[in-house]
């Protein structure tokens, strides 16, 4: 290696990311049909997975940390409201497993974990839900009770410069699989305290040494940035809450003149709340969908080439955003879209399918029997990842060219210009649902955006596997996939950094690493979209029903197999 290139970078800048939200178990009963009221009905199956976008999203943060090294590590920390029974316990033993710091939760004693019932019927392939949450929401007060040590350690007893900054970070074997309960709005002792949670069997309890590192280690302290941390995701379930929680952390990161150099996002979910809106001021990446805003998106489009549903939705939420603020769309089935507010940029990607059973093992072989050519055309019936070569299919019904091409992005310069390709139609969205969502599920599975993309030729398909693909769909965990993976691609290649935040000085304390990680060059916008479309396709397409044993072993709380192995599946896709 050159010597200005080792120079250039030394250590991996890490990514210590805090994310609101809730956490809770979800049991989906598959019946075949609905069953009548007084009726007895016999599941099919019966499956228990755990819910909550934030907890996901930091799981494939640390799935994409420990698969990539050289970008830096990641360190994935939730706030939440969780129980002190076993159950909660061993939910938070999952957490932990997965790589999410739990530190800075809010635990209640006595109470349990939030559920949801789900009764799926088959034969007409909808969803009743049934929620129970004996928690409450963390408050305002938890929040800054919660991240008072990280954010002002200086006032709280025993949070010492030594405590908060470990030699090499976070020593992610030493920990142990049940978590000590020291948190930061307690007045920490010199010492750490033994662990009084600890079960038989475990770590901690087997042994009479201190706390596993994570206890006290987290978030690290680094040379790349005077922040505490490098990324702020919130979930907007409470709206006043979460403007309270946004404007205390903002106003003190300006007083103390490091606001440039994190960042705060928040994901307003498949329905956003009444009075949403006053949010989108105070982010500087905001995500959402296609039905975040019911009312923009059932605005109806008169003509086939006109505006796109997507760039309309994007463009009519920008004057409500900051200057220097990202709008990311995800469109489920129908791809994504992103809109540059400080560069005027828009680009939309198409969706990711994975090929054809018969097919599915050739496909990420790497072979290059369906290489592009030299004029860069594609195969009729296979298409090519960008960055890599690995081969997938676009299906008929999702109508997607592919999403690493170079024609799978549309752009718009400062012109407002856009390119579009052939004629859309219409497309299954599929069904998805959030059980802790204030107002669940309406009817809103139409998802016949005109979003203006190409449309590839028809292959011939039988009606059956196309109909299984429909059900297998899980557009909730290919949302907060999708959310990671742009986190993690904008986190280790653009952000924070100008014009991308607040307070763009060039006079400032700007970022000075070049934010190359491993790649030695900067994504562009576009590749950070088709690297998340690409992850989110990929977890939406997993089938736990088909792949995955019943997550309940005994009251043993397991995370979902179709969760593990992106990071692996997104390297042999050659992004990295």
């Amino acid at each position: 290696m050159h010597p200005s290139q080792h120079s250039l970078s030394p250590t991996p800048r890490p990514l210590r990311i805090f994310a609101t939200g809730t956490v809770f178990l979800t049991h989906t009963l598959f019946l075949p049909s609905y069953p009548h009221p007084g009726s007895a009905s016999r599941a099919q199956a019966v499956q228990t997975s755990r819910g909550g976008a934030s907890g996901h999203v930091l799981a494939v943060l640390a799935q994409l940390g420990v698969t990539v090294p050289s970008a830096g590590e990641v360190e994935p920390m939730l706030i939440a409201s969780l129980g002190s029974n076993t159950e909660a316990q061993r939910l938070r033993d999952v957490l932990e497993t997965s790589g999410v710091r739990t530190k800075y939760c809010k635990i209640w004693p006595g109470l349990g974990v939030p559920t949801a019932w789900v009764m799926q019927a088959r034969d007409i392939r909808e969803r009743t839900v049934i929620n129970h949450n004996p928690l409450p929401d963390v408050s305002h007060e938890d929040f800054i009770a919660l991240l008072g040590p990280v954010l002002a350690p200086e006032n709280y007893v025993g949070y010492t410069q030594n405590q908060l900054q470990p030699p090499m970070g976070i020593v992610r074997e030493q920990q142990s699989s049940s978590p000590v309960p020291i948190f930061p709005n307690t007045l920490a002792p010199s010492a750490p305290r033994p662990s009084t949670s600890a079960r038989p069997g475990t770590s901690s309890s087997s042994h009479s040494a201190p706390p596993s590192p994570h206890t006290f280690r987290v978030p690290s302290q680094t040379p790349h940035s005077p922040a505490p941390f490098d990324w702020l995701h919130v979930e907007g379930r409470s709206i006043r809450t979460t403007v309270a929680n946004i404007l205390g952390v903002d106003g003190l990161a300006r007083e103390r003149k490091w606001r440039s150099h994190c960042v705060i996002s928040i994901d307003l979910g498949r329905r956003a709340r009444e009075g949403a809106e006053v949010l989108l001021p105070h982010a500087d990446v905001i995500f959402l969908c296609t039905t975040t805003f019911p009312s923009l998106s059932s605005s109806p489009i008169s003509s086939p080439n006109s505006t796109p549903t997507l760039r309309a939705i994007l463009l009519s939420l920008a004057r409500h955003a900051r200057p220097h603020a990202l709008l990311v769309l995800n469109a489920g089935r129908e791809g994504a879209a992103l809109l540059s507010i400080p560069t005027r940029e828009y680009f939309q990607s198409s969706g990711w399918s994975p090929p054809p059973r018969s097919s599915q093992n050739a496909s990420h072989s790497h072979s290059n029997s369906t290489a592009t050519t030299t004029n860069g055309t594609h195969p009729r019936d296979g298409v090519e990842s960008v960055r890599s070569g690995s081969d997938f299919w676009a299906s008929a019904e999702a109508a997607d060219t592919s999403l690493a091409s170079r024609d799978s992005a549309s752009n718009v310069g400062s012109r407002g210009e856009m390119s579009r390709q052939g004629s859309p139609h219409p497309r299954y969205s599929g069904e998805s649902f959030h059980p802790f969502d204030d107002g669940d599920e309406g009817e809103d599975g139409d998802g016949h955006g005109e979003d203006g993309r190409h449309t590839p030729q028809p292959r011939r398909r039988q009606p059956e596997p196309e109909r299984v693909e429909e059900e297998e769909l899980d557009e909730e965990g290919a949302h907060a996939a999708f959310v990671a993976g742009m986190i993690w691609a904008l986190s280790r290649r653009l952000l924070p950094g100008p014009p991308y935040t607040p307070e763009n000085n060039p006079n400032g304390d700007v970022r000075k690493d070049g934010n190359v990680g491993d790649l030695g060059v900067r994504w562009r916008l576009d590749e950070c979209l088709r690297f998340a479309t690409e992850i989110a396709g990929r977890r939406g397409h997993a089938s736990p029903a088909a792949n995955s044993t019943p997550s309940m072993v005994g009251s043993t709380v397991k995370e979902s197999s179709e969760w593990d192995g992106l990071g692996e599946e997104m390297r042999r896709a050659g992004w990295f």
